[in-house]
Order: C-alpha cells, then structure tokens, then sequence
C-alpha cells in the first residue's frame, strides 16, 4: 500500500511537471513561429535590394572618396611649384633715369642720364643670359665711360659663364627640381590610394561573409522551428514524449540565439562599410546595398606572379616617392658641386648708334669671384652625399620589404587555398552525416540530441567554407596591393 501511494505521487508530480513544461513549450512555440514569419520577409525583402559587386564598390570609392579627392591637390601644388620654377627664367626689366644741374661762376655742373634694359635668362647649357636695352648718358659730369651720342646707344648682350655655372645653376636646379614633382604628387596619391583600396576590398569581403553566415544560421534555424512543429504534433498523438519537445524548443532557442549574433555581425559590417560609401558632393551614404556573394575563387599562375613580383618594383609608391628623392637630391648635389668652383663669367655687348648707323662698337668684360674657403658648398655637398647613400639604402630595404610581403600574400593565398579545399571536402563529409542522420530519425532509430549534433556539425562546416573563401578573397586582395596593382580590380 505505501509503495503504490508513492509510485502514484511520482506519477502525479511527473505529469504536472510535463504538463507545464508543455504549456511553456507551446508559448515558446508562438515565438518561434512569429520569429520564422519574420525572417522569410526579410530574406523576401533581401531578394529585392540592389546587389553590389566588388568593381562597383570600389570604383565609388575612387570617384568620390574625400581622401583621394584631397590627395589629388598634390598634383595642383606641384603645377604651382613648375610655374614658381619657371618664373626665374621670366624677363626682367629694369629703367633709371637721372638727372642733376648745379649752377657756377664758372660753367654749369651737369647730368642728364637714362637707362632701360631687359635681361632675360635662357634654360639651355652655360645658362647665358640676353640683354636689350638703351642707354643715354649727356652732361659735363657725367663719367666718360658712361658718356653716349646726344640720340643715345642701343644695346644687345650676352652674359655667358666660363665655369661654375655651366651645366647647372640655381635656376636651372629649381626647374628640374620642379619637373620631378609631379612623380612625387603621382606616388602619393597611388600610395593613399591603395591603402584606402586594401581596406575596403577587404572589408567588402568580410561584409559579404558576415551576409552568409546570416543566411546559413537562417537556413538551421528555420530548420529546428519546423522540426518543433513536427514534434509537437507528434506529442499531441502520444507517439513520442513530451521532453522531446522541451528539447527541439531548446534548440530552437539556440539557433535563434545564434541568428542574433550573426545578425549583429552583419550590421556591423555593414557599418564598417558603409565608412567607405561617399556621394559625389562629398557628404556620407548609407549602404543600401548587399554585397555579392562570395565568387569563383581565382587562380594564380606562376609565371604572372613572377611578372607581378617585376612590376612591384615600379608600381609601389614607396619606390616611387624614394626615387624622386633620389632624383632631387641628386640634382641639389650637383649644384653644390658647382658652388666649389670658381665663377668666372664672359660679358659681351654690341653698341649701336642710331645718329651714325653703326653697330660696330662693342664692349667686353668679365667678372670673377671665388669664396676662399668653400664652406658652404663643401658643406652641403657633403650633406647631399650623405642623403643619397642613405635613399640607397632605404631603396634597398624597400624592395627586401616589397618582396617580403609579396611572399606573404602568395603564402596567405596557398594556405587559404588549402583550407577552403579541406572544408568543402569537411562540409560534404558533414551534410551527408546530417541528412542520413535525419532520415534514421524519421525512421525512429536515433534521437534528437544526435540529429541536432550532427545538424551543428554540418552548419559550423559550412561557416568555415565561408569563412576560408573569405581570407583567400582577402589575401588576393592583399597580393594586388602588395604588387602595386590593386586598382585593376576597380577595371
């Protein structure tokens, strides 16, 4: 009698406690039904949104990207140095005149002096020198050397160096100088270029990764609701336990928790690439576009990759920029090399005469200056030779570190490569599990807990398919930067 009153208490309690844990399961059920209705639309809606591919995110970058925008005023400031550079060879004119009268006892003290001329310097060898000008020189005062005909004298000259001077001078140093510029405006703007291509390509990827792990955690969760359902009927006939449903529910539960978190990572970058998206007038856009799915994954050949690796070497900005170094120093130690010697500079004029018609005067002269100690072109040669060995230098570290990550983009692509081979091959090995696994349910021969494993197993494989394509599209993106050539594929 005592045993059957206990064995009657257990049953009691057991049945209310199933009885509850129903009631929670049919409420939790709700939810889930509602959750499901929720996601279709959006994956309904989602059908409808425009689709972005990668060339198109990319070439709205470069169109309207506040940061290439301003880096493309280097080219304007290196068009303002040429002009600046060009101007010492500009013409100069210069005009006096001078006039003085004292009146004597004995005879008036006189002056009467005009002066006009224009020089103008020529961008050639020797760097000469032209002049054109008239002169009138009359009075009783005036120096004899300065004296001309009551009509005055035309004149026409040449000034031309004899030895410092002759291949380069200040002026021809600032032209070449300004030449050079824009190589070094180019490269800077290549150089903030690819960097804000390298980052947005690869968060591109990332974007449209985080896209597919939201649609395979959809994909499970409808999965689990639906199987809740099935098992709910079930319960309702008697064929199965009622902490079968308590255990589909929780499941369900689960992978909703999991669509959360994939949920959040999409927007997030979604976020993070919507930092990339400008209008034209340069004011912030939001994304209102999905990425495109994660494409054919390509190949790379040998043979261009060694071609690529050659290229590198030219198309790198930081070889660019470190090469306009090397150029410009160079041209600056050329011109202190010129200031160590002596200057020694050759004047000729022809004198013309218009009351004789005559142009067979002439003067010549020369002017020699020589610095007694060459400090300070000595001193700034010195310092250009200093800087050009350490440009060598740095070139040579430069190309090391170009070839150092060229190699690290090959090694990252070969082992993403790997990884995607071995968890497609993963993937198979899981999804034949799971769907044999379901079938052996349906036939009452396994239990939910080993469906729901083997179910886990089969979307976590899927994830990591997704996510090896991803870092081999993320190391392709980081070979064409490292290569100097990621604007291709904005092309």
């Amino acid at each position: 009698m005592p045993k059957r009153k206990v064995s009657y208490a257990f049953y009691h309690n057991t049945h209310h406690c199933l009885f509850a844990i129903m009631s929670q399961f049919f409420v939790r059920l709700r939810k889930a039904v509602l959750l499901i209705l929720l996601v279709l639309p959006c994956s309904a809606s989602a059908q409808r949104i425009d689709t972005l591919s990668l060339k198109q995110f990319l070439r709205s970058i470069i169109a309207s990207h506040p940061l290439l925008q301003s880096a493309a005023f280097e080219r304007n400031i290196a068009d303002a140095e040429m002009q600046s550079a060009l101007g010492g060879f500009d013409p100069v004119v210069r005009a006096g005149y001078y006039l003085k009268y004292e009146a004597s006892q004995s005879s008036p003290d006189k002056i009467n002096r005009f002066v006009a001329d224009v020089e103008l310097p020529l961008n050639t060898l020797f760097g000469p020198k032209v002049l054109a000008g008239f002169e009138r020189g009359i009075g009783s005062s005036l120096n004899p050397e300065l004296r001309t005909p009551t009509d005055g004298q035309a004149i026409l000259g040449l000034s031309l160096p004899l030895w410092s001077g002759v291949t380069t001078d200040r002026r021809r140093t600032a032209l070449e100088k300004a030449q050079l510029r824009p190589l070094l405006a180019d490269a800077n703007q290549r150089l903030e270029q690819n960097n804000l291509l390298r980052s947005a390509a690869t968060q591109f990827w990332s974007w449209s990764e985080a896209l597919e792990q939201l649609r395979i955690a959809e994909n499970v969760l409808s999965i689990s609701i639906q199987r809740a359902a099935f098992i709910s009927a079930r319960v309702r006939r008697g064929e199965v336990a009622a902490l079968d449903s308590v255990e589909a529910m929780q499941e369900v539960e689960r992978r909703r928790g999991d669509l959360y978190r994939a949920r959040r990572t999409l927007e997030q970058a979604n976020i993070d690439a919507s930092v990339f998206f400008w209008t034209e007038a340069g004011l912030p856009r939001a994304l209102s576009e999905v990425p495109q799915v994660l494409p054919a994954l390509p190949n790379l050949d040998s043979l261009q990759a060694r071609a690529d690796r050659d290229r590198a070497m030219i198309l790198r900005p930081e070889m660019q920029r470190l090469d306009f170094t090397q150029q410009s120093t160079t041209l600056d130690l050329n011109l202190a090399r010129e200031g160590q010697k002596p200057f020694i500079e050759a004047k000729t004029q022809w004198l013309y005469y218009p009351e004789r018609s005559s142009a067979d005067n002439f003067r010549l002269g020369v002017n020699f200056s020589l610095p007694v100690f060459f400090r300070t072109a000595g001193a700034q040669a010195e310092l250009f030779t200093i800087s050009l060995e350490r440009t060598r230098l740095q070139i040579a570290q430069t190309s090391r570190i170009i070839n150092a990550e060229i190699d690290n983009a090959i090694s990252a692509l070969q082992r993403a490569a790997e990884r995607v081979e071995a968890a497609e091959s993963e993937a198979r090995y899981a999804v034949q599990m799971e769907e044999g696994e379901r079938r052996r349910f349906f036939a009452g021969e396994t239990t939910l807990l080993i469906v729901n494993l083997r179910e886990r197993a089969a979307a976590e494989a899927r994830v990591r398919v997704v996510s090896a394509k991803a870092d081999y599209l993320r190391a392709w993106i980081l070979y064409h930067w490292a290569t100097g050539d990621i604007l291709r594929l904005a092309q």
